[in-house]
């Protein structure tokens, strides 16, 4: 098996009575691009901090490239960190911060030189060089945290939240080009986000944490249509999710409340609570007549997403519910209309 660049096991850190991370294991393997995803306060910045020999943890191991590292000094770990206001020394020159990482290392000044030309090249900034940090837009200034970040190539790259300051128009021209700086360079990133565009868009491994735990882990496409658990489920825009009694159907299926859906993996006992989600996209106005699971629905109103239109609808419990269609098709119903929704069985997944 290739050696991992990252390897967690039964990491915990507690602040007194607080639990901020509590049994997280994770693997990294060579060159991922992974993403810690979760609302604010799950515990997924202090698990960068403990990777990044920042906090020093309670319990649990960390292997950096199959070395332990659990309580080595952060300059010790062959990482290297890029905060969310990119810390840039304001007195300093571009290429001298660019290669200050260098100069800590005591490279002589010659590679030092060669190597921040080539850097300052490699992302197109070679003209600012002789400029201070003040005089640089948003994107510059994050291009030079990340070219001081990358220069001494380190294995694993760590960012807190690194386009949080940058505007949204900004945003996606920056994403695809850290996503190429990474596919070029073979450094693994451990990418720390709230916004959910950014860890299924750049992510090849999601982790989506919870009151200090992982919830889930996995490909953007697993995470998106296969949430594991209601709390996933239900954070993950675009699902709706669903609870009632579990109660076998045979033939593989069984039902949540009145729904028919697949039978899943280990399941719940007899009668107790379950729940199961369905994506948004996956709901039908007016179904065949052979679909099983169907219900009366009044629009509250309609949303639009780029090319996504989005119904906000109420069922008859009260529940809101969200219906995606392409914006490019006509709209079927309008705000205060009522109508039918329906979905397949097989579209429908059982939380464990």
């Amino acid at each position: 098996m290739a050696q991992l660049d990252l390897e967690i096991r039964s990491l915990r850190k507690r602040y007194g009575g607080f639990t901020a991370v509590d049994d997280v294991s994770l693997q990294v393997g060579q060159g991922q691009f992974v993403c810690l995803l979760g609302p604010s306060g799950c515990g997924k910045t202090t698990t960068l901090r403990c990777i990044a020999g920042l906090e020093e943890p309670d319990d649990g191991e960390i292997l950096i490239g199959g070395r332990q590292v659990t309580h080595d000094p952060p300059w010790q770990r062959d990482i290297a960190m890029m905060f969310q206001d990119f810390a840039l020394f304001p007195h300093m020159s571009i290429a001298r911060q660019v290669g200050f990482g260098l100069e800590m290392l005591k490279r002589p000044k010659a590679e030092i030189r060669k190597r921040v030309a080539e850097v300052l090249a490699a992302f197109e900034i070679g003209g600012l060089a002789e400029r201070r940090p003040a005089s640089l837009s948003g994107g510059q200034r994050q291009r030079v945290a990340l070219a001081r970040a990358m220069i001494t190539e380190p294995r694993i790259l760590l960012l807190d939240e690194p386009i949080g300051a940058l505007d949204y128009s900004l945003r996606e021209t920056v994403m695809l080009e850290l996503k190429q700086v990474q596919r070029r360079s073979g450094i693994s990133f451990i990418w720390v986000t709230h916004d959910q565009n950014e860890a299924f868009s750049l992510g090849d491994l999601v982790v989506v944490m919870n009151h200090a735990r992982i919830e889930q882990q996995g490909t953007p496409q697993e995470i998106l249509q296969r949430p594991r658990t209601p709390f996933v489920a239900g954070f993950v825009q675009g699902n709706n999710v669903f609870r009632g009694r579990y109660t076998a159907a045979g033939a593989g299926h069984a039902r949540v409340g009145a729904y028919l859906l697949p039978a899943g993996g280990p399941p719940p006992a007899e009668g107790a609570e379950a729940s199961f989600s369905i994506r948004a996209e996956l709901l039908r106005f007016n179904p065949p007549a052979d679909w099983p699971n169907r219900l009366a629905a009044r629009c509250l109103t309609v949303e639009y997403f780029g090319s996504i239109r989005r119904y906000i609808l109420q069922g008859p419990d009260g529940a809101l519910l969200k219906l995606d269609q392409f914006g490019a098709e006509p709209a079927t119903i309008g705000v205060g209309e009522e109508t039918v929704l329906g979905w397949r069985a097989a579209d429908a997944v059982l939380h464990a």
